[in-house]
């Protein structure tokens, strides 16, 4: 019988274990919030944070990184995972079968084969009727983008947009909201000089971050706080653009037509080539899995819990269940991570796609 290892062994390459334990920063720094809160965190021999790798994307992505590869590589994998449940039932450590392509033309035709090539492995690994999901994490910067904001403002809503409720908080703050200590002193500067700040400060009082929460996410919520007294009050065009750009959640065909009429109603030029991407992949992805495709539905702010994805996403879910966040199998497109990984030495596009049989009934059976 065909198992979810056969399908991605289609795509060649090498089968690949990266190590189970990893720095704690890696995940704690790359992850997004919800991930975070799962990680399975603890002290090493010598005093070091570590983690039991939260999932497969990530240390295949650092050991590819590493190796300094920027060619088309593929790295598959059938290997354990690790995150504490989020409900009563799921488990702790699973398996995750799947595999990230690199180097790939970052197109629609490459998005739609990876879309159709998991969407084959969740059926040999026994899915049966399900809902599928689809974002893309490009579409919300694009308007930014085209709304022509303050810098400040600009980078805060891009920020914003990763955390929950972190857009209608920043689009609904009131203008000259005061700001004090820490904050204060951060009004103007750089993230990189933010970072500079508190971590002499952290060095000078003997403090130390505490729980999940890494310096890097403690200064962009010092940033965000200066921010908004600075820029809080968006303008009205904006806030109202951005909040019905942040409520699409409609069927994949009616997505691109939906974000271009919000545009063109804000007048706005720029966000063209994001949303006529969006409307290619839709058209080929649906050729590519009507199965899948026949529950889809595409949500603007889907999908933004993990950090390190950028672009297109998607997650299937057994029938009904969509809104479990417990999805069977899932992907997406991360082009930017393998840089930041390797400070620009490794310029290389990236996706990837992973089923968890455990939540098809199938164990850790592949």
């Amino acid at each position: 019988m065909t198992s979810p290892i056969d399908i991605f062994a289609k795509l060649g390459g090498d089968l690949v274990d990266p190590p189970i334990v990893m720095p704690a920063n890696q995940p704690l720094e790359l992850s997004g919030e919800a991930v975070r809160s799962r990680l399975c965190v603890f002290v090493g021999e010598s005093g070091e944070e570590c983690a039991l790798r939260p999932d497969l994307t990530l240390p295949v992505a650092i050991a590819q990184a590493e190796a300094g590869v920027s060619a088309e590589t593929v790295k598959r994998y059938a290997a354990r995972a690790f995150r504490l449940p989020t409900v009563p039932g799921d488990a702790m450590e699973f398996t995750q079968v799947g595999f990230e392509r690199y180097g790939a033309p970052s197109n629609a035709d490459t998005d739609a084969e990876c879309f159709a090539i998991v969407c084959q492995a969740a059926t040999a690994a026994g899915a049966g009727d399900s809902e599928t999901r689809l974002g893309d994490l490009s579409i919300f910067p694009a308007f930014v983008n085209a709304l022509d904001l303050a810098p400040g403002l600009a980078e805060a809503l891009k920020r914003a947009f990763r955390q929950v409720g972190g857009v209608s908080a920043l689009l609904n703050a009131k203008p000259g909201k005061p700001v004090h200590g820490l904050a204060a002193r951060l009004q103007g500067a750089s993230p990189d000089e933010a970072k500079a700040i508190v971590s002499d400060i952290f060095a000078l009082s003997g403090i130390q971050p505490q729980g999940v929460r890494t310096l890097d996410e403690i200064v962009e919520g010092l940033l965000q706080q200066a921010t908004d007294a600075a820029y809080g009050g968006t303008p009205d065009l904006a806030r109202q653009t951005l909040e019905a750009v942040m409520a699409v959640d409609c069927l994949p065909e009616q997505a691109a037509d939906a974000l271009l009429a919000i545009a063109r109603q804000a007048g706005l030029a720029g966000v063209e080539p994001a949303l006529e991407r969006l409307n290619e992949r839709v058209t080929k992805i649906r050729a590519a899995a009507p199965k899948y495709m026949a529950t889809a539905r595409f949500g603007t702010p889907f999908g933004r819990r993990f950090n390190y994805y950028d672009g297109f996403l998607f997650e299937l879910f057994q029938k009904g269940e969509a809104g479990s966040r417990q999805p069977f199998a899932a992907g997406g497109r991360y082009d930017t991570l393998l840089s930041k990984l390797s400070n620009g030495a490794v310029d290389a596009t990236a996706i990837g796609g992973v089923v968890r049989p455990d939540r098809l009934g199938t164990g850790g059976a592949a």
